[in-house]
């Protein structure tokens, strides 16, 4: 009787546990201790916590208002910490006062955050606000521009202890500091209330009469003064630019207020901070809000912006009340099954109880004899199945084939007609939304039949590697950057590591780039929004191979499932709309690089795929590499660079005697600079830049002839730097080639559109990219003869007025006065000239037809000539004439002139 007993207690674990209720959602506890809540920005900030706690069922929320009472507030404090509660979150009334409430808080370790307002101490987990100072700067300097830095101000200040109130006016006196001719000519303490501000300017309506500016430290009091004035002149500038009936932002667009420094209420960034603290998750201890100004150029589009959250937040509400129902309806039937499930093991248990009372040991034998034979008998009849499945199988597989064959003819015919329709703008929205369904339908069918056709190449060995020396960092970040739009729509966070020195295997780039996609694909589909996937590559104790793993944070897979992932058309999840090839091709693709792969997950935890992969060419025979002698040589050289750790490795101009071109490459993988350094050094003097910001010091030092850069850049973005670049007068004129593994149209679009020169995807033909060098400087080297100057003044011409005669004299002037001026550019003579340096720009061009730097410098070497003949030497020059070294200036010299000042002065004296 001991299997009945046994299976009696299995009954009783089963009927406790299908009874038992989900203890781990953990209540907890966030107070809110609010200074006074009557005014709109406040109750601005309660709405957004209210709104962000929304999406946390297991929060109690306490709230507390002392309506601007210190002592209120303190005792309202004490007794929220004696509820148990799990965090505080304090907005003081005044800095002082609350100082010694808050920290006796902490040094109880319960956590504070504090909001708008900081005690004296700094004793708290948190800060959340905007920087009060940086508003005050912010209005100041705005108030400058508007009034032509010159006028008579006047302030509203608030709380006289309150800690944002004496910042702000600090902030704006910094500010003030920059305009003399600004006076700050009454202050008014207005105590945060519209009433008292209304009141305070009408009792100083004849001194507030002759301001140009009247700055409130919020919205409310500005909106009082407003009331009390009624010269129209008069600018009234206001903080906070709430959004809502009677606020800011509504009188902005009225014309009542004529602009309002942004001050963000912080509510949702106080509640997701404390949560990150209560969960023991990395969190910023200062969280300092952004802020703008908002005026009538854009206070409507923040209008639409607030009514559309309104909106979507009144449809988030509606779903989770939707929600709770379905819970309760879930609830329900779970306690419904939960009986049924007891009953049914309870009927269980009894019926194995009869028949273990009723069998006998010799019936049993008797059955097991039976089965015996007939087992015999069906394992030689699997036998002569076995046989005829694999006859079977070969046939359907040569069917499968051909008939996947015939498939890609007619849906290649479909989708071409379909990209050409949806060229045509003229369809209505419904036939173009109905034109892009087929079109990705199309393309998936078409897709999916490829990776059947190449699973059944590889299982059929008809599919080679064709193996070349790639680089790890380069490879995966051109895989991540196809999925950046997927990642963005989930808000999906990603990150990669390479925690190795080798940075480069032999791999199939086609193939693997198939296999590593596949994976990160699955794992999109199966991790929730705002979820992490990470790539994370390691190097065993023996240094023989790596392991690249892709990791998520997703719903993760039952172990019991994990053994048959890579089997062909296996599926977790019977209603799941993939094909279930997918694994099973990655595998193929793995085992074809001799390599092994294998996962490991846990449910609601995540998955990993670990791909194990054998480092340098001794597993791969002479048919699996790339037959192509430069990329074997390029390995040879990148087998060395591989011993070197990345983030030593310092490029070193390199000056060549025989050229005067300068080329400045920008790139932080070693092996591109190593490499382009051995196809350009003996033509051309080269310059190296490793990141965004080395390439902006090289600049301000040097004046190259071409840049070669990059798109991914560790600190920045190529664009941007070619923005930059493209839109400086000094440098505009300089072609730009983009050397990247960026390989997608939307890219290369964007590039275009900010005026790059040439667009080139790695990996890159050698001679191609020193063809497209050598034509681009030949290029602007005709453009420079067209347009240099060669006079060593300037004649106006006949056609040119009276007034563009006397621009072109003082302009000449300022420059021939500051020849050994190192400041001397367009923003130095701009000032000079009391205009704006576009203005000058546009004119330079109009008028001369070349850019305001080149005739610096052409000015500059002409008058080297003459004081080289007077004998001086070339450190005397240089220094003389502005320039930033030397070298600097004997480069330039040879290329003006096509001579070295040293030989021109022999060739003067013989």
């Amino acid at each position: 009787m001991k299997p009945v007993i046994k299976i009696c207690y299995l009954a009783i674990i089963l009927i406790l546990i299908s009874c038992s209720e989900d203890k781990n959602n953990k209540r907890v506890t966030i107070a809110f201790s609010q200074c006074i809540g009557n005014d709109a920005w406040r109750k601005t900030m309660l709405e957004e916590m209210k709104r962000e706690l929304s999406f946390y069922s297991n929060v109690r929320f306490l709230y507390k208002d002392a309506n601007g009472d210190n002592e209120v507030q303190i005792n309202q404090i004490r007794e929220l910490a004696k509820s148990d509660i799990d965090i505080l979150i304090v907005s003081p009334n005044e800095a002082s006062p609350l100082t010694p409430i808050v920290d006796s808080l902490f040094q109880k370790n319960i956590p504070v955050i504090v909001t708008d307002r900081k005690t004296s101490s700094g004793m708290y987990n948190a800060y959340v606000g905007a920087d009060n100072q940086e508003i005050g700067e912010i209005a100041g300097d705005y108030i400058a521009s508007i009034i032509k830095h010159k006028g008579n101000i006047g302030i509203i200040t608030g709380l006289e202890g309150s800690s944002a109130s004496i910042e702000r006016e600090k902030g704006l006196n910094i500010a003030l500091k920059k305009y003399p001719q600004i006076n700050l000519k009454t202050r008014i303490s207005g105590n945060w209330e519209k009433q008292n501000a209304k009141e305070l300017v009408l009792s100083n309506l004849e001194e507030i009469n002759t301001l140009d500016v009247l700055l409130a430290f919020n919205d409310q009091m500005a909106m009082g003064a407003n009331e009390s004035i009624s010269n129209n002149k008069i600018i009234i500038i206001g903080v906070d630019a709430l959004p809502g009936k009677n606020n800011g932002l509504e009188q902005i667009s009225n014309g009542k207020m004529n602009a309002s420094i942004l001050y963000p209420t912080g509510g949702t960034e106080s509640i997701r901070t404390a949560i990150s603290i209560i969960n023991k998750l990395p969190y910023n201890r200062d969280n300092i809000l952004g802020t703008l100004v908002i005026d009538k150029t854009n206070a409507k589009l923040l209008e639409m912006q607030y009514n559309k959250i309104k909106d979507q937040q009144n449809d988030i509400d509606k779903r989770q009340q939707l929600i709770i129902e379905q819970t309760k309806i879930y609830q329900n039937q779970k306690s419904i099954l939960n009986i049924l499930i007891s009953s049914l093991v309870i009927t269980v248990v009894l019926a194995a109880v009869s028949i273990l009372a009723l069998k006998s040991n010799w019936e049993k034998n008797k059955f097991l004899e039976i089965k015996n034979n007939e087992i015999l008998t069906q394992k030689n009849k699997i036998l002569e199945m076995n046989e005829k499945l694999k006859e079977t199988s070969e046939l359907k597989n040569n069917f499968f084939t051909k008939i996947s064959h015939e498939f890609k003819t007619p849906l290649t015919l479909i989708i071409a007609p379909i990209e050409e329709l949806n060229k045509i703008n003229t369809f209505p929205i419904e036939v173009k939304s109905q034109l892009e369904r087929m079109g990705r339908s199309a393309n998936k069918l078409l897709s999916l039949i490829g990776d059947l056709l190449d699973l059944n190449k590889i299982t059929s060995n008809r599919i080679k590697l064709n193996a070349e020396y790639i680089s790890l960092d380069v490879f995966i970040k051109q895989i991540l950057n196809n999925f950046k739009p997927l990642f963005n729509k989930k808000k999906i966070y990603t990150s990669y590591q390479r925690l190795t020195k080798i940075n480069s295997i032999w791999i199939d780039e086609y193939l693997m780039e198939q296999a590593i996609s596949n994976i990160i694909s699955n794992a999109v589909k199966f991790t929730p929004e705002g979820g992490k996937i990470q790539i994370i590559i390691e190097e065993n104790e023996l240094g023989d191979y790596i392991h690249l793993r892709i990791k998520d944070n997703g719903i993760g897979i039952n172990k019991k499932f994990l053994h048959n992932l890579f089997e062909p058309y296996f599926q977790v999840n019977a209603s799941s709309t993939g094909s279930g090839i997918g694994l099973a091709y990655v595998k193929e693709i793995i085992e074809l690089h001799y390599g092994q792969i294998t996962a490991s997950s846990k449910e609601g935890l995540g998955t990993t795929i670990t791909l194990r992969l054998l480092i340098g060419d001794n597993h791969l025979n002479i048919e699996d590499k790339a037959r192509n002698k430069q990329l074997t040589q390029q390995f040879e050289n990148k087998k060395l660079s591989d011993n070197l750790d990345e983030k030593y490795f310092t490029p070193i101009p390199v000056i060549n005697s025989n050229s005067n071109k300068f080329l400045l490459i920008i790139d932080d993988n070693d092996e591109i600079q190593a490499y382009l350094k051995e196809i350009f050094q003996n033509e051309y003097n080269l310059l190296f830049a490793l990141n965004y910001n080395d390439a902006k010091k090289v600049l301000n030092e040097n004046y190259p002839d071409l840049i070669i850069c990059d798109v991914m850049l560790p600190d920045g973005n190529g664009l941007d730097l070619l923005t930059e670049i493209k839109e400086n007068p000094s440098t505009f004129q300089v072609p730009i080639i983009l050397l990247s593994a960026v390989n997608n149209q939307e890219t290369k679009v964007e590039a275009y559109k900010r005026l790059v020169d040439v667009y080139i995807t790695k990996p890159f033909n050698a001679d191609y990219l020193i063809e497209i060098v050598k034509s681009l400087l030949i290029f602007r080297e005709q453009l420079k003869e067209k347009f240099s100057c060669t006079n060593n003044s300037i004649e106006p011409g006949n056609s040119m007025t009276s007034i563009d005669k006397k621009f072109l004299t003082t302009f000449q002037s300022i420059v021939d006065s500051n020849m050994s001026n190192p400041k001397l550019g367009a923003n130095y003579i701009a000032s000079e000239m009391n205009i704006s340096r576009i203005q000058l720009y546009r004119k330079i061009k109009q008028l001369l037809n070349l850019s305001i730097q080149n005739y610096i410098i052409e000015k500059r070497l002409m008058y080297s000539k003459k004081l080289i003949l007077e004998g001086y030497n070339i450190n005397e020059i240089y220094e003389k004439l502005g320039f930033s070294s030397a070298t600097y200036f004997t480069v330039a010299f040879k290329k003006r002139f096509n001579v070295s000042p040293s030989t021109y002065k022999k060739q003067s004296f013989q």
